[in-house]
């Protein structure tokens, strides 16, 4: 049986990414034959839309932007800061993220701006996601290019207390006057999800989930099986390692990729040398 164990961890913010460019292709379609405040009525999140029923827009108004430069900053903040957050979550939480982060980001927009034309936009999801990343690890210094080009290193604690300053700023002195169309309290909302999941209470909720086992036609005990495509179990292994390799499966399908430690990483790394040498 052939065995694949080397983790696609990223799908799911490539996918992300390749939904925000299908959709913003769409909605200029529909701009340019005049059909935008169709789509912006029907998936944009307004009060209007909300009191005609339109409940799915709390979160679908993410997947809509204002020009190619608002989808390109955004994609650039899924790509750099979401993608690395997906790293550590398994699958259904990163899911959560990014649904409590444009659902928050609504919510607290609404009370602030219920006679203010749409929202639009991902920045409440890239927001949770850099919440979310500096919370696991803030004092970690990171470098980046300022200006694209002044390297700086910080930590990501204090990169966090800047944003956050900058959105309160913002909310009191131009969301609130309306004098700027940047959705602060959206932004904050975002905050707040990546916050909420990095608490010890919310990592401490089982959250419902789907598995799929077998009967032992011999015993009738129920074995486990593995349900998810990213890993096999290779049978050719040797039965100890192969015993291993599966417990260390079970903990990624539970947990996701970045709970392993480095000795467990090690672990799956020989096994796949193995398997390759055997093919070979």
């Amino acid at each position: 049986m052939q065995s694949r164990l080397s983790p696609n961890l990223r799908c799911l913010t490539d996918y992300l990414i390749f939904l925000l460019i299908i959709f913003f292709i769409a909605q200029s379609l529909l701009k340019f034959l005049e059909f935008d405040t169709f789509i912006l009525r029907h998936i944009g999140f307004s009060s209007s839309g909300l009191s005609s029923g339109f409940i799915w827009t709390t979160a679908t108004y993410a997947f809509l932007h204002e020009g190619p430069f608002h989808l390109l900053f955004n994609i650039l903040g899924i790509h750099f800061i979401s993608r690395n957050v997906e790293e550590t979550l398994h699958r259904d939480r990163y899911i959560l993220l990014f649904l409590t982060s444009v659902t928050f980001g609504s919510i607290l927009w609404f009370f602030f701006n219920s006679h203010n034309g749409f929202l639009i936009g991902t920045s409440a999801f890239v927001m949770a996601s850099l919440t979310l990343f500096c919370l696991q690890k803030p004092n970690t210094p990171i470098t980046f290019l300022l200006f694209f080009v002044l390297p700086v290193s910080l930590k990501p604690k204090y990169i966090l207390y800047g944003v956050l300053g900058l959105e309160i700023y913002g909310f009191v002195f131009s969301e609130l006057q309306n004098t700027g169309n940047i959705a602060h309290t959206a932004h904050l909302g975002g905050m707040l999800a990546g916050f909420a999941q990095s608490s010890s209470l919310f990592n401490s909720l089982s959250l419902p989930k789907l598995s799929f086992r077998l009967f032992n036609d011999k015993n009738g005990v129920k074995k486990k099986s593995h349900t998810t495509k990213e890993y096999t179990i290779n049978h050719e292994l040797p039965s100890d390692l192969e015993i291993q390799v599966d417990k260390i499966l079970d903990k990624i399908n539970e947990k996701g990729f970045g709970c392993l430690t480095d000795e467990e990483k090690a672990l799956l790394e020989k096994a796949k040398s193995l398997f390759n040498s055997k093919q070979n």
